[in-house]
């Protein structure tokens, strides 16, 4: 969206290019992946109950669907004012498992969620605008289940951010085929790591259920952060160092759990036999590799 006063088919033809990329996201995974598959994953055995467990290739199916029609309506829609849709382009997925697309899923999710939320009070028409709120709840339900697909607690916070273009722009272009992968061409841009969830307090006894107590971080800038050598340090100075190689692309997220499990892209895991975070006050302090002091957040 150029200038400062985009039109209604601006902010339509933004919409329809997220659109364009989650659609071609979900289709490129039906057709390399079998119900069967699917349905006998780790992923689908997190439901104990077997009407959902069994339903995970169909729920897929249907935010597909979801997609397409969204797509289908915003070009519909676009041509009726009078404007050109964009076009989908070629797409490149970084996902190797059933777990790494879930997580991927949960992050597309998520942005095209803060996506609409910025989008929206730049609309002039009513119509329009009431088109789009009934899709940014659709996808908010999308978001919810991929959370939870994730082993993500849902609607964490109260508030959820509202991302602008040249937020979602970067994000988006790192699934580009032939972008640059950490968002930005030129290295004009900066990351910057935020708070996205934090669980201070595991539920029944916090010794025994160590992974429910965790801090989920998120790259909000526009290029992407190397967490390689940084550290997290409670407030008597337990600390815990991200290991070489880690990075966080824009609008990637990485939790890092106070239990064991194995470490992933989006999974880190402190390895430590009772609880870190205190439950009622505590100082959470992020150093980057040479020492210096990037996050610092307090609660209650």
């Amino acid at each position: 969206m150029d200038g400062s006063d985009p039109s209604d088919v601006d902010v339509l033809n933004y919409a329809l290019g997220l659109e364009h990329l989650e659609y071609a996201f979900y289709d490129e995974f039906l057709a390399n992946h079998s119900e069967r598959e699917v349905e006998r994953s780790a992923v689908a055995n997190y439901f104990a109950r077997p009407t959902l467990q069994y339903s995970v290739y169909q729920q897929i199916e249907d935010v597909r669907d979801h997609e397409k029609a969204h797509v289908d309506a915003l070009t519909e829609t676009i041509e009726q004012l009078g404007g050109t849709p964009v076009e989908p382009a070629d797409y490149e997925f970084p996902y190797d498992s059933m777990e790494e697309f879930v997580a991927l899923a949960d992050r597309i999710e998520a942005v095209g969620v803060s996506a609409y939320a910025g989008a929206a009070p730049m609309i002039d028409s009513e119509e329009v605008l009431t088109a789009a709120l009934s899709i940014h709840s659709v996808e908010a339900n999308h978001a919810t289940y991929f959370q939870l697909l994730h082993l993500q607690r849902p609607a964490p916070n109260a508030f959820d951010p509202a991302r602008n273009e040249d937020q979602v722009g970067p994000i988006a272009k790192q699934f580009v085929a032939g972008a640059n992968s950490d968002g930005s061409d030129d290295g004009s841009g900066e990351g910057e790591l935020s708070v996205a969830g934090l669980s201070a307090d595991a539920d029944g006894a916090d010794a025994n259920n160590l992974n429910d107590e965790y801090v989920t971080y998120e790259n909000t800038g526009d290029a992407g952060l190397d967490l390689s050598g940084w550290t997290v340090t409670d407030s008597s100075g337990t600390t815990y160092t991200f290991p070489g190689g880690v990075s966080l692309a824009p609008g990637a997220q990485v939790t890092l759990y106070t239990g064991s499990g194995t470490d992933t892209a989006t999974e880190r895991y402190w390895g430590r036999a009772n609880e870190v975070w205190d439950n009622g006050a505590d100082t959470m302090t992020v150093r980057d590799a040479s020492g210096t002091v990037v996050l610092q957040r307090s609660y209650p």
